[in-house]
Order: C-alpha cells, then structure tokens, then sequence
C-alpha cells in the first residue's frame, strides 16, 4: 500500500499517539488474499470493487490476451484470480485450450520502480529467486516476465508455471489428527531445505549481470548476489563501514547498524534528539540489545546467512494427496524473499497449532508469530506443537532456542530495525515492546530470587 500523509509520523511529534485508542491499519499484501497465486476456488475478484479504480476485467482481459498472443500464447483462456488496484498483485490463470499448460499471471499494481532503469524491484527480486531456486525447493518456474511497463499491460508481470494441488489453507482446518502430523513432517522437511540455501552476507537479492527488462523464455538464474539492507538509501551500498556492519554474520552489529541510522535520520529531519518521537523508543531497543548481550544471545557468532521465505504461511503451501497421504509440493510468493541471520529467520509456523478460527487471510505470519502474545492452546494442539518442536530440534540443533527464546525477542526488534516505524499500523507494536521486556525481566527477577 502507498506510503500516505496519515501512515507517516509527523514531523514535530515529541510522541506516539495513545495506543490504547488507535485503530490499527493493516496493510495489504500480495499473500492478503487466500492462495493468490495458484487457486481459483475460493478465490477473489474485484472487477467492480469500491476502492478499485482499475478498468473491469473484462475489459482488462482484451490487454492480456494482447499480450499473450505476444508471447506465442494464443488461444490461453483467463480466468480472474484476484483484480484491482486494492492489491499488491492482480492475479490471473492462464489455461491452453487443450488443458495440457497451466499458468498464473501475475500482474504489480504497487511497489518501487527505479528511475535509473525503469525496472519493478519486486518483479526483479521474485524472478531472480524463483530462477536461483528452482533446482533446489519446489517452487513455481518462470515462463516469461516483464521488469517494465513496456508491455501490453502497461506494467510489470511474471507468467509463472501453476503448482498442482492445493492450499493448504482451505484444507488444514478440515484435516484429521493423522494427517496433520503427516504435513508437520513435511513442513520439517521444508524448513530444513530453505537453511540449507546459505549466503554470506544478509539483504535482498541481486545479480552480477542485470538481468534483461523482458524475457519471453526465461530458465534460470545462474548467478545470485545479496546487496545489504538500505532502505533505498543506495549510498549505504558505497560505504565501506555499512558493509562491512550490514553483512550479517556479526547480528549485534547488523541490528545496531540499523537502528542508529534511523535515529541519525530522525535527527536530521529536524527533531530534537531527545524529543523526537521515535528516537527514544529505538534507544530502548538498542538497551534491549545490550541486554541480550549480556545473557549471551549473540556469543555463538558468527551466525549462518540462510534464505528467508517473509510469508511461510498455509496459504502459500500447495498440497496434493498421493497414495493417500498429503504432501507439500510447492512453495509460492516469493516476491519478499530475503537472506537473514539464522536467528532471525527461524519464525515459528504458529498457524500448525494455533490456526485462525475466521479468516487465516488476514493473519499477518511474521507480526503473528512474534509481537502477539502465545494463545492457550488445547491439549491436541499442545501435543502438534510439541511434536513439531521434537521434529525439527532433531533435524536443526538450536531452532526451538531461536524460535521461542532470544532469537523471538531478536526477530521483534529487527523488524523495526529494518522498517523504522512512520506507519501507524506500526506504533502500538513499537509501544508495546518495551513493556512486554520490562515484563520479562520482572519474571527473571522472580525466577532468580
């Protein structure tokens, strides 16, 4: 979603709104809607939706199939999946006429294009994951894509190969005790593929060679590099010192490298330094830091750079019955991927034990599993939990003490260190974080007395 006036902090403010009072804005991403990507049952189409000022689709349609006949596609038919500018992503199947090829298109709405290029860095970013991935996770193959608006469509898009099977999200709550336990093995399973996609330094991803604004018969990406997190500030890319604090394997450094330059950037956008809104909540998140220090959360260094998949959600897991047991067998969205510290990547998949009873859409996985308090949990989710937690301790030393422990209070405050906090949807999680630590220590405290 657009950044606008009433997201960002404003400048002046000595502090955050009264949190108890304030209505949360949650934002819409392309995993907001149920299996964007692979799916039509259940699906959501906006042809007329309010907020929506995008033409009907069927009008819509004649631009894709402009394009597809482009592209050799003629005679696909298309079928809504989810359209309108109320998405990060419109999303389309794209089915031969003799049902032998199956595709989704999909189509950005939003995101940060470069001027320098003219290129959609989200589009960049998914074609150049899903090319470097595909002979190593089960994950959706590029047919074609356009990094530009130079197309029919007047926009970025990926044509991507269709996963069979499907979401897990519609069928998890509809699963017996036996066949639950069966995807936990596989989810194990996954986990442990994605560590073992390691790199040397944290960030977003790149390539040597640019890749071309358009390809119509895309294989993959022979060549991937990690450029560090910037904030689109690209100078920080030039300076030695911010590479060298920003490449990951020293996670003290990484997160304190962070949070000092949006302090330095509160600073310099005219707040007094002691009186700016933000400032003073990220010093108490550097104190936090200091802390875990202390109690030793960042002795084992240096740590792993493993890829992070930011939505490992049911939603975007494809699963198919064979021989009468269901299996994982595909992997999707994977426009946000990232490399991380291992700490900050081993988010739980809390959905296994504590799946929404409404609409598991609108559960946001990395905001979920660690800034919300654990929920009580009935003895049959206790006992898929505890499973899960046996499972993959076996497979991966270490991942409970990353997932729950410090690597939990680590993860809460790296997404601030990353994102900074001018969105609104953000303050209450910021305003809480002190509170739930002082909470902490109290219990320490106690347990130590």
């Amino acid at each position: 979603m657009a950044q606008s006036d009433s997201d960002v902090l404003p400048k002046g403010a000595d502090e955050l709104p009264n949190m108890e009072s304030l209505e949360i804005e949650v934002e819409k991403d392309s995993g907001s809607v149920e299996n964007t990507n692979h799916s039509d049952e259940g699906s959501v189409a906006s042809d007329d939706s309010e907020g929506s000022v995008m033409e009907p689709f069927q009008d819509y349609r004649i631009k894709i199939e402009e394009l597809l006949d482009s592209l050799n596609m003629k005679g696909f038919s298309v079928e809504v999946i989810q359209h309108g500018f109320d998405f990060m992503n419109c999303v389309y199947s794209l089915t031969s006429s003799d049902d032998t090829e199956q595709y989704i298109l999909r189509v950005a709405t939003g995101g940060f294009i470069r001027e320098s290029d003219g290129k959609h860095e989200t589009v960049e970013n998914e074609v150049l994951i899903l090319g470097y991935l595909k002979d190593k996770l089960p994950v959706p193959g590029i047919k074609a894509y356009s990094l530009t608006i130079d197309n029919a469509l007047e926009a970025a898009y990926t044509i991507q190969t269709r996963i069979p099977g499907e979401s897990l999200n519609k069928l998890w709550a509809t699963m017996d005790s036996a066949e639950k336990y069966a995807i936990v093995d596989e989810l194990v399973g996954l986990v442990a593929q994605l560590e073992s996609v390691t790199f040397t330094t944290a960030g977003t991803f790149a390539v040597s060679s640019p890749l071309p604004k358009r390809a119509d018969d895309f294989l993959k990406t022979e060549d991937l590099s990690v450029q560090i997190f910037d904030e689109y500030a690209t100078e920080l890319t030039k300076d030695p010192k911010m590479l060298q604090d920003r490449a990951g394997p020293d996670l003290q450094l990484l997160l304190t490298s962070h949070m000092e330059k949006w302090i330095q950037d509160e600073i310099e956008r005219g707040h007094h330094e002691l009186s700016c809104a933000i400032g003073p909540r990220f010093r108490d998140l550097l104190a936090m830091l200091k802390e875990l220090n202390d109690e030793g959360a960042f002795d084992t260094q240096p740590f792993p750079i493993v890829l992070h998949h930011y939505d490992f959600e049911p939603r975007n897991l494809m699963v198919s019955k064979a021989t009468g047991t269901w299996k994982i067998c595909g992997i999707i969205d994977w426009d946000d991927a990232v490399a991380l510290p291992r700490p900050l990547a081993r988010v739980p998949p809390r959905w296994v034990w504590h799946f929404p009873d409404e609409d598991p859409d609108l559960e946001d996985g990395y905001l979920n599993d660690d800034q919300y308090r654990d929920p009580e949990l009935s003895d049959e989710n206790k006992a898929l939990k505890a499973y899960f937690d046996a499972k993959i301790e076996a497979i991966l030393p270490g991942y409970t003490e990353d997932a729950y422990s410090q690597g939990r209070w680590l993860r809460r405050i790296w997404h601030f260190a990353r994102e900074g906090a001018r969105r609104v949807w953000q303050w209450p999680f910021l305003d809480q974080l002190p509170k739930d630590w002082a909470a902490r220590s109290r219990n320490l405290a106690d347990t130590n007395s």
